[in-house]
């Protein structure tokens, strides 16, 4: 129904995955480099969308906005349909981010020296909240059996007592595995937080792209209470490709909870939402399900493609996943070290993420984002397989 093969020049909108200069700083390369680094898709965005930001623009007003009552009857109408959980409007606050509102979270509920918990291999910039705000970091490793992650509850518990944790951010589904997590998992999660008094901070961001067969929980439906004690980060960036528009949003249901971050965002000046994210959001939610749909089939049967491909390469290991477009790769076997690898996906012309990146447990790991139309996926692992041969020709 949709033309997901469509590819579109990226580069004409100053798309940072896609630009030369980023390309030749970061990663030394040119042009003709296909990125596989940061998380976003390369699919042209829903027609109700675009359709929604340009009569937006035909407006001619750019200049500052508030926010109407169809932004969250859209968000209370897409939680509930979507994922059977129930949000009320006074609950909800548009932000400019989901990672800058992460420091908002830490500046709020905890003070300079105090604990916070995450689990890793983690997304760096959950750390940075956490360091460049002068918190202490405290990981808790997950457990990567046969190839799958498990929470390892002993040790969570162990950190929320020894180390007197304050704030919990956790990522559900988690980046860069893309593991759902079990309503079992998250039931356990939320009764030690709320024994333990620790704030829990979920970011269920990448919950939009779910593969058929798998059945995602959100934290609320998971425990009867823990709504009561937690902040919910959630957004359309990841599902519909709208983080140049800053449509992320936070829900939070404890009134007391809520206002003491509301007073933390009125500190940094969070107030007029970017002019175009309204309309972005509400022909998302509203109008662009279907598209989202289509994609997740689409993005899944890429995965399929990458886990057939590296089969051939005895060297590799993917990560089944569960959920979005990221592929996880163990490259113990493969490379010596993270300068080899990197050697590698500079000659194939590729970008990546290292697993070094992910705060720590992820070393020996590649990270691919795999959100593209076919041909593109295609050409990069041909670039992936030719240089793999030479290499195995010249060893």
């Amino acid at each position: 129904m949709y033309n997901l093969e469509n590819v579109i020049d990226r580069k004409q909108g100053n798309a940072r995955k896609w630009s030369n200069q980023v390309l030749k700083e970061k990663f030394g390369l040119n042009e003709e480099a296909i990125p596989m680094d940061l998380a976003d898709i390369d699919f042209e965005v829903a027609p109700a969308i675009q359709k929604a930001v340009m009569k937006r623009a035909s407006i001619g007003d750019y200049s500052y906005t508030y926010i109407p009552d169809e932004f969250y009857e859209a968000v209370i109408n897409w939680n509930k349909r979507r994922y059977n959980t129930h949000i009320e409007k006074e609950w909800i606050k548009l932000t400019f981010g989901t990672v800058s509102t992460l420091h908002y979270i830490v500046q709020a509920y905890t003070k300079i020296g105090e604990g916070v918990l995450i689990n890793t291999p983690a997304y760096d910039p959950f750390a940075e909240a956490i360091e460049h705000n002068e918190r202490k970091l405290f990981c808790s490793s997950l457990i990567n059996r046969e190839n799958r992650y498990y929470l390892d509850f002993d040790d969570i518990e162990k950190q929320m007592k020894e180390n007197n944790i304050k704030l919990y951010i956790f990522c559900s589904p988690q980046n860069p595995s893309g593991r759902i997590w079990t309503k079992e998992e998250l039931f356990q999660l939320a009764e030690l937080c709320i024994r333990h008094e620790v704030l829990l901070v979920c970011d269920e961001i990448h919950r939009d792209i779910v593969y058929k067969n798998q059945t995602f929980t959100s934290i609320w439906n998971a425990h009867p209470k823990i709504s009561q004690h937690s902040v919910l980060c959630l957004s359309p960036n990841k599902g519909f490709n709208l983080g140049g528009l800053k449509t992320s949003y936070v829900v939070v249901p404890n009134p007391d909870i809520r206002e003491t971050l509301l007073l933390q965002l009125q500190k940094n000046s969070i107030t007029s939402p970017h002019v175009f994210a309204v309309p972005a959001i509400v022909a998302a939610y509203n109008e662009s399900e279907d598209w989202l749909d289509e994609m997740i089939d689409y993005v899944e049967e890429n995965m399929e493609i990458i886990y057939d491909f590296f089969a051939d390469i005895p060297e590799a290991k993917v990560m089944p996943a569960e959920s979005s477009f990221l592929a996880w790769i163990d490259v113990h076997n493969w490379f010596k070290d993270e300068s080899e690898m990197q050697g590698f996906f500079q000659r194939a012309k590729l970008t990546m993420v290292v697993g070094s990146y992910f705060v720590q447990d992820g070393e020996g790991f590649v990270r691919l984002s795999i959100g593209m139309p076919r041909n593109l996926l295609m050409e990069a692992l041909s670039r992936i397989k030719k240089e793999y041969n030479k290499n195995m020709i010249h060893a």
